[in-house]
């Protein structure tokens, strides 16, 4: 059944997917899902963040949109890369940006980071693992 909990669990992992999608809708949904505590009806806060959600989600993630969410990951390492990790990583998300790589080379190489340098909050995020892999979709992410 739905629960306060299960939304804030569920609109954790899905803030980068978010973020990806539509900056300004980010920054909106936030606010709106802090004051879930002063809702009576669960089901009507629901109903209100599920079109909040959607109408992020019907605009479709851009790469200056990707590149901002993959700058934003980057940081969660500043302290456990050096100095070549650190540029490595810089030069994969701008070539990325430009269109020179897909977007499956930074994210790889951040999975690979996450694995080495484990951050809680990174590992429970969807972006990093939106679609099943059976699908084969981020292959056609630009």
């Amino acid at each position: 059944g739905l629960t306060r909990r299960a939304l804030l669990d569920f609109h954790s992992r899905y803030k980068l997917q978010l973020l990806a999608h539509h900056q300004a809708g980010y920054r909106e949904i936030g606010p709106f899902v802090a004051t879930l505590h002063e809702w009576e009806d669960l089901d009507a806060f629901f109903v209100a963040y599920r079109e909040k959600l959607m109408t992020i989600l019907k605009k479709p993630a851009s790469r200056k949109n990707h590149t901002n969410v993959l700058m934003h990951i980057q940081g969660y390492f500043r302290n456990q890369l050096n100095t070549r990790q650190r540029g490595e990583l810089r030069d994969v998300i701008l070539h990325y940006r430009n269109g020179q790589l897909p977007i499956l080379a930074p994210i790889t190489l951040l999975k690979h980071y996450l694995a080495e340098y484990p951050d809680r909050y990174l590992m429970t995020q969807n972006y990093f693992d939106p679609y099943p892999d059976d699908l084969g979709l981020r292959l056609a992410v630009k």
